[in-house]
């Protein structure tokens, strides 16, 4: 933990990061009360929606991408500068009568950014094999994990103060700026950046390639394989969708529940399924700082198991509209998450080859989003169809067959990996 905060390099990069995360929190609370202005306001959030979803998709394209990147500090710099100029533009537009057209082009800028923000981040993870040692990566993404958090509630207030204050045209402004300082820092940070590829170059496939869908589809079976290679990631892979769907729809089912059994609200259902989000941050962040210090050395796969057995405890507590004993699970399991994600991300980082790491991170992000996406169309649609309680039961019997799944082979080999970083 010491050596990340003493760690200056790595600071300022954090410090960029959280500033451009400010201003995305920011924009997206202003674009979201300009929708409200509208006459159909229910067109527009849908609009908005769907610009915020499908970058989910991308993230295995930009990724590819960035991997074929050589000059990886010059182009987050002009990354930096294009998402400026987007949100210029933002300003300009989003000043005039409140309309539909303008949601849907400011929605359309919001996407590009997007994918401009995911392409930054690929060409970002090379140089932060450079930045934090094999031994510190998993503390450092507990740090960044649990920071973020942190920060995020602060954003969150700060970002609806401001909203309430400036004009949607002066906010838009505001965020282009953000993105100019953080252009501006790395323009400070390149010589540095610069002078550790120089050490350290870092490795590119620079073929040419006519047909990039084929090439495209040729590096998703290697990065398949990749990770198969390895029992703790290809383990982890299996599970992640599945608790990622079975986490998902937890809002949905207590905010059913509670307009039908008023015993499970707790003062009101602002309140009910505010506490659901609260929970879950705190959750989060307690795990991010555990992974740091008392769990440090603790093994993946056990966390995997433990989280495995936590889980249908949500769903037993929804069966018997035990709202308290829902919020004691959630947070024991929030924690375990907490602890697993930086370890996870820690052991992809130190084992996939560097060459393919921006693709298999921004893919595999992809893949485990899909879990959440299926089971939020699924309950959504069973809602009006069963019982709710005939739902709890069925994500329970999803969670007691994931047990069996993580149990059924005790004894694992061992990885062929950097395992013991973590």
């Amino acid at each position: 933990m010491k050596k990340l905060l003493t760690n200056k390099l790595f600071m300022a990069v954090f410090a960029s990061d959280m500033l451009s995360s400010f201003g995305d929190v920011m924009y997206y609370l202003a674009l979201m009360a300009y929708v409200l202005q509208l006459p159909d306001a229910k067109l527009g959030i849908s609009i908005v929606g769907l610009s915020e979803a499908l970058p989910y998709l991308t993230g295995f394209i930009m990724g590819y991408w960035a991997d074929k990147t050589v000059h990886k500090v010059k182009t987050i710099i002009q990354t930096l500068l294009f998402r400026v100029g987007l949100y210029v533009i933002v300003g300009i537009i989003i000043g005039f009568q409140p309309s539909l057209w303008v949601v849907v082009v400011v929605a359309f800028l919001n996407v590009l950014s997007d994918l401009a923000g995911q392409y930054e981040d690929g060409l970002y993870t090379p140089l932060s094999l450079r930045i934090v040692s094999n031994e510190d990566r998993a503390d450092s993404f507990a740090f960044r994990q649990t920071a973020r958090s942190l920060f995020s509630i602060g954003f969150q207030t700060l970002g609806a103060v401001l909203v309430t204050v400036f004009s949607f045209r002066s906010l838009a402004f505001v965020n282009a700026a953000t993105f100019g300082v953080c252009a501006c820092f790395m323009v400070f940070l390149a010589p540095s950046l610069d002078a550790l590829v120089k050490e350290r170059p870092i490795l590119v496939d620079q073929k040419k390639e006519t047909h990039v869908i084929k090439d495209l589809w040729c590096n998703m079976v290697i990065a398949a394989k990749e990770c198969i290679k390895y029992p703790d990631i290809s383990k982890c892979l299996v599970v992640a969708p599945f608790l990622n769907a079975l986490f998902t729809v937890i809002s949905l089912l207590v905010a059913a529940l509670i307009s039908q059994d008023k015993s499970m609200l707790v003062v009101n259902p602002v309140t009910t399924l505010a506490l659901l989000s609260t929970f879950s941050i705190a959750g989060t962040i307690l795990g991010g700082f555990l992974a740091m210090t008392v769990f440090r050395e603790t093994r993946l796969l056990f966390l995997v198991k433990l989280i495995t057995l936590m889980t249908p405890f949500i769903f037993i507590s929804l069966l018997l509209h035990f709202i308290y004993g829902l919020y004691c699970s959630l947070v024991l399991t929030t924690i375990i998450s907490g602890m697993i994600n930086p370890k996870l991300n820690a052991i992809i980082m130190n084992t996939l080859p560097e060459e393919r790491l921006a693709m298999i991170g921004s893919g595999i992000g992809t893949y485990v989003q899909f879990g959440a996406v299926l089971s939020r169309l699924l309950v959504s649609g069973l809602v009006v169809l069963v019982p709710l309680d005939w739902i709890s039961m069925l994500f329970m019997g999803l969670s007691v067959l994931l047990i069996a799944y993580v149990y059924k082979n005790r004894q694992l080999a061992p990885v062929s990996s950097p395992q013991d970083v973590v």
